[in-house]
């Protein structure tokens, strides 16, 4: 432990980046819903880096693993010293849900601050607040992405039933002519129909379960009986970046919110 410490000493020394001993975390506001904070609506879980700038020595590269389970992994190079300090423990959320706090497992009293964005992590200083100076916007974390994986064959060349949309159950008239389904093709395009008018686009995915709908064209007939459902499916494409297959059973989903829409097979 005494040894860690140490390390913690140096390298706070070496690299300029002393620890933050504040028992509060400055919110910018009231806590959100469920609906409106990075902590529920963003894919947070990842790897984070940069290089940031340092006022007593050489900018500092800065790679930062967060996980699911609230742990974090974080390295420090200086860039023309050569020294990395690798340091690890917990962080926890903010009450408005939009940034965390690091505490070091190995440095008792030791936070450091971040505001938590779409793909970037934003450095705070050692009372949660945004950086100011010339170099304010300097202090971001880029979140690195993964490559796309081959196609999921348990996803392509099936005919995916609408179900469920946004919570409400899906129910067809008997004899209708059309109902509303998705289908993946394994070249990475998509299509289907809306309940009315049909669609195009083309789909990536990623580790992890994710996936991107892109380039999207429809028809525009118009169908008075079914405004509504074709409005929430094209917003369900707009907003999902992630799915579940279970079997015959598809959802697609955003974020750790509840799941957007439910898809059954249909044998054809």
């Amino acid at each position: 432990m005494k040894r860690n410490l140490l390390f913690v000493a140096i390298i706070a020394f070496v690299c300029g980046m002393s620890s933050c001993k504040s028992k509060e975390f400055a919110n910018d506001g009231k806590i959100n819903s469920a609906m409106d904070n990075s902590r529920t609506s963003l894919d947070w879980d990842g790897t984070y880096s940069g290089v940031v700038p340092s006022s007593d020595s050489p900018d500092v590269a800065i790679e930062l693993k967060l996980n699911s389970d609230f742990s974090y992994e974080m390295k420090r190079t200086c860039s023309q010293k050569e020294i990395s300090f690798i340091s690890a423990g917990a962080f926890t959320w903010n009450p408005a849900g939009n940034g965390i706090i690091l505490q070091n497992v190995n440095a008792k009293g030791s936070f450091e601050y971040f505001s938590v964005q779409e793909n970037q992590l934003l450095m705070l200083d050692k009372n949660g607040k945004r950086i100011s100076g010339k170099n304010a916007n300097k202090y971001i974390l880029k979140k690195r992405m993964v490559e796309a994986p081959s196609q999921d064959s348990k996803l392509t060349n099936k005919y995916w039933k609408l179900v469920e949309l946004m919570g409400d159950p899906i129910t067809y008239a008997e004899g209708a002519t059309k109902e509303a389904f998705i289908s993946f093709n394994e070249d990475g395009t998509v299509n289907g129909n809306f309940g009315c008018n049909n669609f195009s686009g083309t789909y990536t995915l990623q580790d992890g379960n994710k996936i991107l709908f892109s380039r999207m064209a429809a028809t525009m007939m118009m169908c008075m009986d079914n405004m509504e459902v074709e409005g929430k499916f094209m917003q369900v494409l707009e907003m999902a970046d992630n799915y579940n297959l279970n079997a015959d059973k598809l959802v697609l989903n955003k974020a750790r919110m509840a799941p957007l829409a439910r898809f059954e097979v249909v044998h054809k």
